[in-house]
């Protein structure tokens, strides 16, 4: 008795089927049957076909960003929400229910010197400012993403407008929400839009010293400087440390050697491979690629490189951008009577130093 393997391949979907049957290839039972639909949608159908990458996993790593986020910040909020209790400064819930405009105003007016706001108050800024921290990024204007770095760009100039108007985002926006209030029979709205004015996190940071150093004055035996930290750096703007990514630095194959450890035992280690940025790394990449290369004739018999030839090569590579068929049979002192043929390897040129695939 022998087992049969049955692929039915399609576009969408991959049928299989797994048969018993006997030594001549005779069906005798089916051990299993099924299917397997590939949820490609019709953008993803189209760059499938057309060639281009994608990755099913996209969306769901999205949206595990998302929940983490929001993760974190209930974490911190319940953390705020214990500190504010344990001050005395919770709020009720007619501050956590204000209208809008009474809720930035609050907050303007919490980092006004001279404004004396309740305790309860304060807290409730501090939620709001909880709220949302500003934009935090590593990406710097010289990104290579143009749309990235206008991003950043229009973000640092809401900042610099503010900072030259000498007011932070509460009292900006207090304004704002104020100047376009439009009421009607139905009611009232404003047509300004927070959420399309986005800050940077040091934006929100000045503002929140501000507000303490306004209200500090006021309240010195509760706002100290042991609370005053624990607010701003350890609640309200924590920033989880990124994780270390060293384990997934391989060590170098070449330099492996056996350890003993401290019980007696053995361990096979060694020096972490250097990194793309390394001139060593380089070197060997260009010598990698200088050694792949292979010419052939119709014969389809290999050119005999010498040492010297190569090194020839190594250096023209170590001081160009690419090597193309035509560098290659100039070096090598090749004239098209040779006809020897460098095949798909070089290409239209053969990189000094190859993108990283």
């Amino acid at each position: 008795m022998k087992k049969i393997l049955g692929l039915d391949l399609g576009v969408g979907s991959i049928g299989w089927s797994l048969i018993q049957a006997d030594d001549e290839g005779n069906p005798q039972s089916i051990l299993g049957i099924g299917s397997r639909i590939v949820p490609l949608s019709s953008d993803d159908a189209n760059e499938f076909s057309s060639g281009k990458a994608i990755s099913k996993n996209q969306k769901r790593t999205q949206n595990r960003t998302a929940r983490k986020g929001y993760d974190r910040y209930q974490l911190r909020r319940e953390n705020l929400t214990e500190e504010l209790r344990r001050l005395g400064m919770l709020p009720d819930e007619r501050l956590i229910k204000l209208p809008v405009l009474e809720l930035w105003q609050l907050r303007a007016d919490a980092a006004t010197p001279g404004k004396r706001l309740t305790l309860p108050e304060i807290g409730r800024v501090l939620y709001h400012i909880n709220q949302k921290r500003g934009y935090l990024h590593s990406i710097s204007n010289d990104g290579d993403d143009k749309s990235q770095r206008e991003y950043v760009q229009a973000i640092n100039d809401r900042f610099a407008a503010i900072k030259s108007e000498g007011c932070t985002i509460g009292q900006l926006f207090a304004r704002k929400l104020a100047e376009s209030e439009v009421i009607t029979d139905k009611g009232k709205y404003y047509t300004f839009r927070i959420k399309e004015q986005v800050f940077p996190r040091k934006a929100y940071v000045e503002e929140f010293d501000q507000v303490v150093a306004c209200q500090r004055v006021f309240y010195p035996e509760i706002l100290t400087d042991e609370t005053i930290h624990r607010l701003r750096d350890e609640i309200i703007f924590y920033q989880r440390p990124l994780k270390s990514c060293k384990h997934l630095i391989s060590q170098c194959e070449f330099s492996l050697r056996e350890y003993k450890t401290p019980d007696g035992g053995s361990v096979i280690a060694g020096p972490k491979v250097a990194p793309r940025t390394s001139p060593l790394f380089q070197i060997c990449k260009i010598w990698e690629s200088v050694n792949n290369i292979e010419l052939r004739n119709r014969d389809g018999e290999s050119y005999p490189f010498t040492v010297e030839e190569r090194q020839k090569l190594f250096f023209f590579l170590d001081n160009n951008e690419k090597l193309t068929v035509t560098d290659l049979k100039k070096i090598l002192g090749l004239g098209p009577k040779d006809k020897w043929w460098g095949g798909k390897a070089i290409g239209k040129g053969l990189l000094s130093f190859p993108e990283k695939s």
